[in-house]
């Protein structure tokens, strides 16, 4: 896997796509220690600030487009069980495209930490290239307007490892894609 690391991208899922219109191997990863304009699905912005982590990764699955949806539901699952182990949170998907999380035992209501987006290249039989972006919040400032978003410090009062996330979701991803 090979993985490029910028300290400032505009958009991790801009530079991916890029790159996998030129050709890019399945597997490359885009990261990111902030963007500038980080985008979520129908060009919704992702608040993008230093401490989070943000990743787009260039899949070459040999699919037909109606398969995306669960390819859709697979990356979720991945980007909640490595939430889960890295935090301990109690960990929930709000398809399509939101992982929500909450204190164990809390009752509170879950709050999002990280979303997804997918975007595809292909035809109408099958798909070229799917570029896969990954914004958690991990260490980041939540700005307060997003009252139902939080990150993972403001729920489990300690910073989490942003390398050891970025491994473990890499992991997950590649074990349930």
């Amino acid at each position: 896997m090979k993985v490029l690391r910028l300290r400032t991208s505009v958009s991790t899922q801009t530079r991916a796509r890029r790159m996998a219109e030129a050709g890019a191997p399945a597997w490359t990863a885009v990261v990111a220690e902030r963007q500038t304009r980080g985008r979520g699905r129908m060009e919704r912005r992702w608040s993008s600030g230093k401490g989070g982590l943000y990743v787009s990764v260039i899949l070459r699955p040999s699919m037909a487009p109606a398969q995306l949806e669960g390819l859709s539901l697979a990356s979720a699952k991945a980007c909640a069980k490595a939430l889960e182990r890295l935090s301990g949170l109690d960990v929930f998907i709000k398809p399509p495209n939101d992982i929500l999380a909450r204190r164990p035992g809390s009752g509170e209501e879950p709050r999002k930490v990280c979303g997804i987006l997918l975007e595809a290249s292909g035809d109408t039989r099958r798909v070229d290239w799917v570029v896969l972006g990954v914004g958690m919040n991990l260490n980041n400032r939540v700005p307060r307007e997003l009252d139902k978003a939080a990150s993972v410090s403001a729920l489990t009062g300690k910073d989490s490892d942003v390398e050891k996330a970025l491994g473990l979701l890499l992991r997950e991803l590649r074990a349930g894609l």
